[in-house]
């Protein structure tokens, strides 16, 4: 199976309303030892922390506090795989965010709600949180969490098999990307794109968005992100008995995984010893490092530019009018 960008998601769960440090007193230290904790994945003692400062916060009424910390409890339970415990608190916190009118502490803790359900394969719950999401984010002018919120938007229409709704999805956080100079977060929705195109049948499109995808990330010696794409298009051209240049990205994704130390190291191993002796079989010589230079389609959105980004706004308020999924 092909392998989901984490960007997205990991730039909407990371969001600085969730970590916001508070300037003095005993609530906000017990608070910031929370977040060390969570920092250093002692998620229990994390929860803790945060119990006790949300009891101090909610002692002397300062709602800004609790929501915050609210916020940040969740992340720990989430991150001990408390799942429940997660949901009903990032549903507390987006709603003290919306009565204190702090969007972005309400559209990150909607957002997160979003990836709880998506992380459980209830897409139509996610779906309707990041609808939310995006709406507030619109109307606060956040463009990058705008671009980042589309995107998951975009994988989970994906993965529901609404492509033509993904594909505006992704296209619309495109063209954010590129009005605001986002190199990182262009790589990460062109790789997106590649995986709707691949399912939609398209293997051609989606070698295109794959390699300008990784071309990106080569430039920006963005190491994860080059293994990830490597990977999803060496098993591309392994489907479409490509095998010599499937070796070459592939070696170069498990060399990459070794390096960074990934989970998934010994597996995409496994997988390219599977694919060499499958080349040998085929009588086919092995493939010189040809990562980076297969032929590329035209890039059909070359010019870019106002044009797209009034496009994207122009979806966005569409997607706003249409109103949010009820919670």
């Amino acid at each position: 199976m092909p392998k989901e960008d984490p960007n997205p998601a990991r730039a909407l769960n990371g969001r600085d309303a969730l970590d916001g440090v508070r300037a003095v007193g005993p609530a906000d230290a017990l608070a910031r030892l929370g977040a060390a904790f969570t920092t250093l994945g002692r998620a229990q003692e994390a929860i803790s922390f945060y119990e006790k400062a949300l009891d101090d916060y909610r002692a002397s009424h300062d709602r800004h506090g609790e929501a915050v910390t609210l916020a940040s409890l969740a992340q720990a339970c989430w991150q001990r795989g408390e799942i429940a415990r997660a949901t009903e608190a990032y549903a507390e916190a987006a709603e003290l965010f919306r009565m204190l009118r702090e969007p972005a502490g309400e559209a990150a803790a909607l957002n997160c709600l979003g990836l709880l359900h998506d992380g459980q394969d209830d897409l139509e719950a996610a779906l309707g949180y990041y609808e939310q999401a995006l709406a507030i984010l619109w109307e606060a002018g956040d463009r990058d969490g705008e671009a980042a919120t589309l995107d998951v938007i975009g994988m989970a229409l994906r993965r529901l098999g609404t492509f033509r709704a993904a594909l505006d999805a992704h296209e619309h956080a495109l063209a954010i990307r590129r009005q605001r100079k986002d190199l990182a977060g262009e790589a990460s929705t062109r790789h997106a794109l590649a995986m709707v195109f691949d399912a939609m049948g398209q293997p051609e499109r989606a070698i295109a968005y794959y390699e300008w995808a990784l071309a990106i990330r080569q430039s920006l010696e963005d190491r994860p992100g080059e293994a990830i794409t490597s990977y999803n298009l060496a098993k591309l051209y392994e489907r479409l008995n490509l095998l010599r240049e499937a070796e070459a990205l592939l070696s170069r994704a498990v060399d990459l995984a070794i390096l960074l130390q990934h989970p998934d190291a010994a597996s995409d191993e496994a997988e390219l010893s599977a694919l060499r002796a499958r080349r040998r079989a085929a009588g086919l010589d092995p493939p010189e490092d040809t990562t980076g230079r297969f032929p590329r389609l035209k890039r059909e959105d070359e010019a870019g530019g106002e044009d797209d980004e009034s496009a994207a706004q122009k979806t966005t308020r569409r997607r706003r009018r249409r109103g949010p999924a009820t919670r």
